[in-house]
């Protein structure tokens, strides 16, 4: 499987389980991966984040571990790969991300 092939939501939400793999907390919950800003790629909603999770374990890149999930030796391949194209790092252009609700109205 080619890093170009994920979404952008399972590229990240794969990313986050990724960076927790050696760290102190090695299983994600869904709801650890829910993000409430509007324009994010992560998933909004526990559905989604369950989906996204259920998908990257059909795909072989995670698996379940206990009461969550962790990334596999795949998932961390592909994510090495990811970093080299520099995929789901850009971040959303600033159109999206400021919004002038401050500003005041020209006449």
């Amino acid at each position: 499987m080619k890093p170009d092939e994920l979404s952008p939501r399972q590229g990240k939400v794969l990313r986050y389980l990724c960076c927790k793999y050696e760290g102190t907390e090695p299983i994600v919950t869904a709801e650890k991966t829910i993000n409430h800003i509007a324009w994010s790629d992560l998933p909004h909603t526990p559905m989604q984040a369950r989906t996204t999770l259920t998908r990257l374990t059909r795909l072989g890149l995670a698996e379940r571990s206990g009461d969550g999930y962790r990334a596999t030796k795949a998932g961390l391949e592909l994510m090495k790969q990811a970093d080299a194209a520099k995929l789901w790092r850009t971040p959303p252009p600033p159109a999206v991300t400021n919004t002038f609700r401050n500003r005041s109205k020209e006449s």
